[in-house]
């Protein structure tokens, strides 16, 4: 179930950083479950995603997209919205389980610019001796 638009063809006048963006599968189990406790957490504390945003210094929009798992939000964000909600990070992701690698549901590359090596490195050069360099 991903709430992403279908990806399109490619045309020539998109930059870089939109064709990476199409293929992020962006929300997945693991933001999702993060941004359901985050919910949880807040509403149990009676705030608002306005009021959490401005005691956490974020932007409104970036609590309601971890909400809903639609980011991948930093370690740094996620432990000062953490502390404005006097919790642990442990307890943010408390019941949280990996039950796979990180690939998408295809089981292809979690990244687009993730390294793949397919082909035998390069053989190493040997340096011509000093004899063969005086002649």
């Amino acid at each position: 179930m991903s709430r992403t638009a279908p990806q399109k063809q490619s045309t020539a006048s998109e930059t870089p950083v939109q064709r990476r963006r199409k293929v992020r599968l962006i929300p997945n189990a693991i933001t999702l479950a993060i941004g359901q406790n985050l919910r949880s957490f807040r509403e149990e504390r009676g705030m608002t995603q306005l009021e959490l945003a401005m005691s956490a210094e974020v932007e409104r929009t970036r609590v309601s997209k971890l909400e809903l798992g639609r980011v991948n939000a930093s370690v740094l964000t996620l432990a000062t919205i953490c502390h404005v909600l006097n919790i642990t990070l442990a307890d943010l992701f408390g019941d949280i389980r990996l039950a796979h690698p990180p690939t998408t549901e295809g089981g292809t590359l979690r990244r687009a610019n993730q390294a793949v090596l397919d082909k035998k490195p390069a053989a190493k050069r040997t340096k011509p001796s000093s004899k063969a360099a005086s002649k």
